[in-house]
């Protein structure tokens, strides 16, 4: 695998979550650190966006992660929405063979329906997605999709990050905590995008992703192995002699964002004696999907497509932002 790259608001639920357990204990020993904690989790209940739960359980884990410091401490995000890179790739192999429309829609179909099939197990589906990103790689080295044509397409589509990215991303370079994104898509897009949108990447950013390998003329002739889908996003696909393994080992405590119930774990793989804090993006179908979001993040953000909270978050954790 490559690597550094390897690599509606709804006022009634907003009344509900987050406004209650007002009253947290702090004692003398830690009084300082935890009033920080505290004012800033009252800060961000107070942002339109923000759904939580257990007000209590999110202040006590902010406080656990706030103790570990920065050496601790790793973020890990899903490749957003903007960063849909396999899109990008397929809407530039059908600029190039448009006669293959029908073909790629038609699969994409299938697969699509099986991945949210609600009768299928996760287990079960696995093996279809395997199919489904095989056959994509598959055509991406038969057509010969060239690596300057990917820099190209980048720079035309309208993809963008979350507003407010690009600074999250220099807070953490800036403390030195690792960066992992994570992303079932291709890599070679998403280095293409934050080269594009940042102007480098930020060496503490580390992409887990699926690579192209090009030949001597440019063109995709491999990808990398093991397959990433949207099944398999976690530690667990980072190889140990990756070049930055060492520097995020160690790392107990992890700030997770995700969009997707999916991506709760993607901290699987990784040292587990510590905190992780997850924040997830709720992007549609709100009043259906609430619940079970409240069930398995700390902080659910509803149609907010900033990096506002998370920032928040983020620098009054961490020390030399």
């Amino acid at each position: 695998m490559g690597t550094r790259a390897f690599l509606s608001k709804n006022k009634d639920s907003k009344k509900n979550y987050g406004k209650h357990e007002q009253n947290t204990t702090i004692g003398n020993a830690d009084a300082a650190p935890l009033r920080r904690i505290v004012m800033v989790v009252e800060k961000i209940l107070n942002h339109p966006s923000v759904r939580v739960r257990d007000r209590s359980a999110v202040v006590e884990k902010l406080n656990a992660i706030l103790k570990g410091g920065n050496e601790q401490l790793a973020a890990n995000e899903k490749g957003q929405r903007c960063l849909g890179s396999h899109a990008v790739v397929n809407h530039l192999l059908l600029s190039l063979h448009p006669e293959l429309t029908a073909e790629v829609n038609a699969v994409n179909a299938k697969y699509v329906a099986i991945e949210y099939d609600p009768h299928l197990t996760k287990e079960e589906k696995m093996p279809y997605m395997v199919e489904w990103w095989t056959k994509a790689h598959e055509n991406y080295i038969t057509y010969g999709i060239h690596r300057d044509d990917i820099e190209r397409i980048v720079e035309e589509v309208s993809i963008r990050l979350r507003d407010g990215a690009g600074a999250m991303m220099k807070h953490l370079e800036a403390a030195e905590i690792p960066m992992l994104l994570f992303s079932a898509g291709i890599g070679n897009v998403i280095e293409a995008f934050l080269r594009h949108q940042l102007g480098s990447i930020p060496e503490n950013i580390h992409i887990i992703s699926n690579m192209l390998s090009f030949d001597e003329k440019g063109r995709v002739n491999a990808c990398s192995e093991p397959l990433i889908h949207v099944f398999c996003k976690d530690s667990t696909v980072i190889p140990h002699d990756a070049p930055f393994f060492n520097d995020i080992a160690h790392r107990g405590n992890v700030l997770l964002l995700g969009d997707s119930l999916g991506d709760l774990h993607m901290d699987v793989g990784v040292d587990h004696s510590g905190t992780v804090l997850r924040i997830g993006y709720l992007n549609s179908n709100a009043e259906k999907l609430l619940e079970l979001y409240l069930d398995g993040f700390d902080v659910v953000l509803v149609e907010d497509q900033t990096m506002d909270v998370p920032d928040l978050i983020l620098q009054a954790l961490v020390k030399q932002c």
